[in-house]
């Protein structure tokens, strides 16, 4: 039995369509921006629900479905052992028990821009850390999970993001549009730069068909 998501999937698809938007209407590598979906993610978590959230980065599996046994494998694997690097990684949020990925609906779109053979389904991922796999060799049902945190690369990874100032505006930009259902949020936000050209974000209906 799945346990219950700790946040609500119409907040959850909110939060991920919110940041979606926002990276959108700045060209960012989308389907790759792991780091400013957990850091954006954990920010809203805390301004909002007042959760104790953070965002990590580290080596992570997930199973997608059984009968292939194709897996989404952020790290490398080195005689066995597996590590996470710069240019080898992914980054969720550690929030109150649970390990949640606002990124994943956006997996079709990820698998496509890495030549991956398969197709992956939309889905949530909200899963509790306790029932996270013990190892990356045992993952046995679809949605199974291992996740190896590495503190010091997530310390580089937040220096160097934050050390950005356009980072940091466009998780402002997110904290400011963003509304907690069930309050209404506006469809579209208008955003100025430096130069003072204004450009019109519009807000994206991302949907998702299950969760892991």
């Amino acid at each position: 039995m799945k346990a219950k998501p700790l946040i609500p999937l119409l907040d959850y698809l909110r939060i991920h369509n919110v940041i979606r938007s926002v990276l959108d209407s700045v060209d960012a590598n989308t389907a790759h921006a792991c780091m400013f979906f957990s850091i954006a993610g954990a920010a809203i978590l805390q301004e909002f629900y007042k959760k104790d959230a953070t965002p990590v980065a580290g080596a992570a599996f997930l199973l997608l479905e059984e009968q292939q046994r194709n897996t989404m494998c952020f790290a490398s694997l080195e005689q066995g052992e597996v590590r996470s690097t710069a240019s080898s990684f992914h980054a969720m949020v550690l929030c109150n028990g649970y390990v949640i990925d606002f990124m994943t609906p956006l997996f079709p779109e990820t698998c496509e821009a890495s030549g991956y053979p398969f197709i992956v389904q939309r889905h949530m991922f909200q899963k509790r850390w306790a029932d996270m796999a013990p190892s990356h060799e045992q993952l046995n049902r679809a949605g199974d999970f291992h996740f190896v945190p590495n503190p010091e690369l997530t310390s580089e990874l937040l220096q160097s993001f934050f050390h950005n100032p356009a980072s940091r505006d466009l998780v402002n930009i997110c904290l400011h549009w963003f509304k907690k259902p069930p309050k209404s949020i506006v469809s579209q936000l208008h955003m100025q730069n430096d130069l003072g050209k204004i450009s019109r974000i519009r807000l994206q209906s991302g949907l998702v068909s299950g969760m892991w």
